[in-house]
């Protein structure tokens, strides 16, 4: 092929990418974002805690749907419901699991379209875990009682000259 069809082959491929991108571009739907506010850092588990939902301009939503997926993107993730936002964009939530949590906000804006807001939070343990902590016993024991088998074995063995 000569110089000048490989430049036209080479613009009208451009020019259908660029036209592809257009269109698929002008299909995207933007939503508008809010957010939600986990009023306590790190909320134990069992333990009770509000949540306020708030729009794109800061202000409180009423009838947001919440949501929580526990373990998110996990292979043992679960969502659960939460409730629905009352008038000043609130509700309250008693996490069911330890672990990290994201919780998702959805509601109808005013001009019909849909927002939606998240917060990612740490839930802890609300007394330390006694299976935990008897498996890390039991671990160190058989760490250091392996430790003191393999250096009687060292001292033991006769050396070569």
């Amino acid at each position: 092929m000569n110089t000048g069809k490989m430049t036209r082959l080479r613009n009208s491929i451009l020019l259908l990418v660029c036209a592809f991108t257009f269109v698929a571009a002008s299909f995207v739907v933007v939503s508008a974002q809010g957010t939600v506010v986990v009023e306590k850092e790190f909320p134990g588990q069992g333990e009770t805690v509000r949540i306020h939902v708030n729009g794109e301009s800061g202000a409180p939503v009423a009838g947001a749907t919440v949501e929580v997926t526990y373990r998110p993107g996990s292979s043992v993730e679960r969502i659960e419901p939460v409730g629905i936002s009352v008038e000043y964009g609130g509700l309250e939530w008693t996490p069911a699991e330890a672990g990290i949590a994201t919780i998702n906000a959805t509601w109808q804006t005013a001009d019909g379209t849909e927002a939606t807001g998240s917060a990612t939070v740490s839930i802890r343990y609300t007394s330390p875990p006694i299976t935990g902590i008897l498996i890390m016993v039991i671990a160190g024991l058989l760490l250091v009682v392996g430790s003191i088998v393999r250096m009687f074995n060292v001292i033991r063995t006769p050396q070569a000259p």
